[in-house]
């Protein structure tokens, strides 16, 4: 049985306001997941993130250092962190894409990024790993190529996802943490379409569109998005991993989408590019080096409430790890204010008169 119960309050086109329930956790959806790849946000201490419902950890990296075992043996990920809200874990997969790496029969042999040593990730070992983590949600172990990988390595890519997650369902014993697919296909409709089905037929707790946000257009990622939804099935969450930048999460938000994650708005900060509504500022220009104003003065973050742009901007030149912390905050804040919005326009069935305030 599973611990996920999923309700949707209300749609506005096919954009969904939902309520998702894991082991008496409430998460409300549309939502973001900030990425804490080795159990924290680069910078920023969990105390901080008081809007953030749920965090994504990182298995390879976990895996590697400290292991799950340690984890494990000291209560789980949720006390290891001391974070007692809602954790998702990825699976590997997407590093599977991004790292040196070698795809055989039984899984992904990776090159540990701290000791150069190597070692085989399976999908066995990820979801047993996973399961050790004791998250909320797991993810398949999933066979990630490029989005303009020919049709050849497409096919092989949701063959091979299918398979590994045939191996996910039997291995997979964790009844306090639910389990999602993942679909691949690149943009071939064909692809994607034969991908859904096979993880429906599966029947996981929730569904991700992977292999997407790696240098496709806006556009064209939406058309793919929209194909793809109609072979999910309404009453269970759907997740489209690896996006966060504003446009890109409001146009797939329009498409039904329920969940997100990405480093974006984290990284986007370490670089001194601050969200303001649908817009950016650079605090490394030099206008701001005396502009006494906060980033946002409509913005209830910590950073706003109590320093200037120009404080900020010479602490991204002079002490850069403390401007991460404060820089971080306010994007991730602006983040969740714009899926709040959102939320909020969607139960209100105003969600079109949102989206024109926001894309311009």
């Amino acid at each position: 049985m599973s611990n996920l119960n999923f309700k949707i309050v209300n749609t506005d086109g096919n954009a969904r306001a939902g309520i998702l329930n894991i082991n008496n956790k409430e998460l409300l959806t549309p939502t973001f997941m900030p990425v804490a790849t080795k159990g924290a946000l680069k910078s920023t201490p969990h105390e901080m993130l008081d809007k953030t419902t749920v965090l994504l950890a990182n298995t390879y990296h976990l895996y590697l250092r400290p292991g799950a075992e340690i984890i494990n043996d000291l209560g789980g990920l949720h006390r290891f962190m001391n974070w007692d809200k809602l954790i998702l874990t990825d699976s590997g997969g997407f590093q599977g894409w991004s790292l040196p790496t070698k795809k055989v029969d039984s899984g992904i042999q990776f090159k540990n990024v701290y000791d150069g040593s190597r070692f085989l990730m399976t999908p066995e070992l990820s979801i047993k790993t996973q399961n050790l983590l004791g998250s909320d949600i797991a993810m398949i172990f999933d066979y990630v190529v490029d989005i303009d990988a020919n049709n050849y390595l497409q096919n092989e890519a949701i063959q091979t996802t299918e398979h590994w997650a045939k191996i996910a369902k039997q291995v997979h014993n964790n009844e306090k943490q639910s389990l999602f697919g993942i679909v691949q296909g690149g943009l071939v409709e064909e692809y994607r379409e034969k991908s859904a089905l096979s993880m429906v037929n599966l029947d996981f707790d929730g569904y991700a569109i992977g292999g997407l946000a790696l240098g496709e257009s806006r556009e064209d990622r939406k058309s793919i998005v929209n194909f793809t939804t109609d072979f999910l099935p309404l009453e269970k969450p759907r997740y489209v991993m690896g996006l966060g930048d504003t446009l890109g999460l409001i146009d797939l938000i329009s498409e039904g989408i329920d969940m997100f994650d990405c480093v974006w708005p984290a990284r986007l900060a370490r670089h001194g590019k601050l969200i303001t509504g649908n817009t950016y500022i650079n605090i490394k220009n030099q206008k701001f080096i005396s502009d006494p104003r906060p980033i946002d003065d409509s913005c209830p973050c910590f950073t706003c409430k109590n320093y200037s742009r120009a404080f900020l901007k010479h602490l991204l030149k002079n002490e850069q790890t403390t401007a991460w912390l404060y820089l971080t905050i306010h994007n991730l804040i602006q983040t969740e204010i714009m899926l709040d919005e959102a939320r909020k326009s969607i139960l209100e069935s105003d969600f079109e008169n949102f989206k024109k305030r926001y894309i311009k």
